[in-house]
């Protein structure tokens, strides 16, 4: 076997996660290569780095550091270019960094020239100073923020001086418009905590513009437009943002969701997976772990995944906002609603909204989801989601119908995949009977709002107008896209059983039929996403705040 096809098949059984597997086709083949004489020293080092790579999987970090310290201790280190000996050092560096040992790691990254050092290696680096406390830590941050101007990491250690340190901007941000990427940098975070997506986008474009090819730019425009339900253009921004900087953490969490919104488990998968591989101590990954096990319905595994997220990192939101769709997905609607307030006093976002209303009608608790639905209008007024999620709130009082319809009607204008839209306006026109108008409105957004969800709500309403051979076809689309749809299988067999009745049940057609009828109709309108449950009056669920604001002036402007 070639050295090439022997790196290759290691590769591949790293890829797939089977390490032990990697780690043992490494020690048979690549060890006694090591020590070939005859082997080019370029080779050899690729033999090096895969062999410590499987090790670093398994963390073995001590066993790997050994033996690339053996190794470039032997003569063949003078047979090495000056750049493969500066990947050694950051393999070492890495090693050391993994083993908690910041001194060394810091002592082995300043083997590097200067002018060959990373962005990477001075953000490492100035961790590692700041962390034992040396006196360069001011300046490796202030290299670092030189050469990534948005690196608000830098920004803010360099701002924690600002009192000890006297003319701290001018010794250590000499350029001014450094300062200004970061002051913009710290802008547009801010509109995106105040909900001004749109805002926050356009800034980080005049950012990407400053900083062509910063990931960590790109990434987060790429979550305004994912907040901004603008999935396609936030696939492209996260994906370029991935090809940019393969070991990005940030936004990272929010990508892994927006996979899931499109029930993509293996793209979830992969992402997760090689989150992981760059670091397991962060949440990102596991999160994204969780959100793929969460998709094939293995919702235990998903929680007890997304709780080691939350435990590596206590503050991290996107962990909370995670469980709180585990919760959702499990039945426990109460359990939903605490994470979710948790994830929104952390950080508060148009997700976090959404769950939190969505949580709070599945338990029935309608003033809560209207409080917050009216506060996520108030701040979007221009945005779909915020609308729909005003309209679905509305929908349960017989008394708003008519108000509801509206505003979500005008959510659909704004946006018309708007889901959430779609579902409630629906499931109104269902339980008015206007069964035709339902089928119209699914069947003219269909193509825009493909997924399993929406097929299943189509095969729903068509059961129930008794167009059962369509009804089965959309069951099926349903169940190709997700195999685990419980809903869909549950359908697709109460057709089944009204197109090919047992003997025993075409003695009692009728009586069957009838009861199907009403399965069929409390299945529909026992809606997941909504939560529609149309036997409240609206004097047993609407306080004195929504009789205001359905005659308010901020109503009329949404309508």
């Amino acid at each position: 076997m070639t050295t090439q096809a022997l790196l290759s098949e290691v590769q591949q059984l790293l890829d797939c996660d089977l390490d032990d597997s990697a780690l043992q086709l490494a020690e048979l083949e690549c060890k006694p290569r090591l020590l070939e004489k005859s082997v080019p020293a370029a080779e050899r080092l690729a033999l090096l780095r895969v062999y410590s790579q499987c090790l670093t999987a398994l963390k073995q970090y001590r066993a790997a550091l050994r033996i690339i310290t053996e190794f470039v201790s032997t003569p063949v280190r003078s047979q090495l270019k000056p750049e493969d000996l500066e990947d050694v050092a950051r393999d070492i560096a890495n090693l050391r960094w993994k083993l908690n040992e910041h001194d060394l790691c810091l002592a082995q990254l300043r083997q590097i020239p200067r002018t060959h050092r990373t962005a990477k290696d001075l953000s490492r680096m100035a961790r590692c100073a700041a962390t034992i406390q040396s006196p360069d830590a001011p300046e490796l941050y202030a290299e670092l923020l030189k050469r990534q101007p948005n690196a608000s990491e830098a920004y803010t250690y360099l701002n924690s001086l600002r009192g000890s340190a006297g003319g701290w901007r001018q010794q250590y941000i000499p350029d001014a418009s450094s300062y200004h990427d970061v002051a913009s940098l710290i802008a547009a975070r801010s509109m995106m905590l105040r909900l001004e997506y749109q805002s926050a986008a356009a800034e980080f474009q005049r950012l990407g513009r400053r900083q062509r090819g910063n990931a960590q730019i790109m990434a987060q425009q790429a979550t305004c437009y994912y907040m901004l339900n603008d999935t396609r253009k936030a696939q492209t921004l996260y994906e370029l943002a991935r090809s940019a900087d393969p070991s990005l953490m940030q936004e990272m969490g929010a990508y892994s969701g927006l996979l899931a919104s499109l029930n993509n488990a293996y793209a979830v998968y992969q992402l997760g997976n090689q989150l992981l591989k760059v670091d397991q101590t962060r949440p990102e990954g596991w999160v994204a772990m969780a959100r793929y096990f969460l998709i094939n319905g293995q919702t235990q595994e998903a929680l007890a995944i997304v709780w080691k997220a939350q435990t590596l990192a206590p503050d991290y939101a996107e962990a909370y906002y995670a469980e709180g769709a585990i919760q959702m997905e499990s039945g426990c609607a109460d359990e939903a609603v605490e994470v979710y307030l948790k994830a929104h006093a952390l950080t508060r976002s148009m997700f976090t909204y959404r769950g939190i209303v969505e949580a709070y009608v599945r338990c029935g608790r309608y003033k809560e989801a209207f409080i917050y639905a009216k506060e996520l209008a108030e701040l979007m007024p221009q945005h779909a989601s915020a609308l729909a999620a005003v309209g679905v709130v509305l929908s349960h009082s017989s008394e708003s119908y008519d108000k509801a319809i509206k505003l979500l009607q005008a959510a659909l204008e704004l946006d018309p995949r708007c889901t959430e839209a779609i579902s409630a306006l629906a499931s109104l026109y269902v339980s008015t009977q206007q069964i035709p108008v339902a089928i119209a409105l699914i069947e003219r957004h269909l193509s825009e709002n493909e997924s399993d969800d929406m097929y299943t709500r189509y095969a729903d309403v068509l059961t129930l107008a008794n167009e059962l051979p369509k009804a089965a076809v959309n069951y099926t689309a349903a169940l190709s896209l997700n195999p685990n749809n419980e809903r869909a299988k549950v359908g697709y067999d109460r057709v089944d059983r009204l197109m090919n009745p047992s003997p025993s049940e075409s003695e009692n057609g009728e009586d069957a039929a009838d009861a199907e009828h009403q399965q069929n109709v409390e299945h529909l309108t026992e809606d997941d996403a909504v939560a529609a449950d149309f036997i409240y009056s609206a004097d047993e669920m609407m306080d004195q705040s929504m009789h205001e604001f359905e005659h308010s002036d901020v109503s009329d402007d949404m309508l």
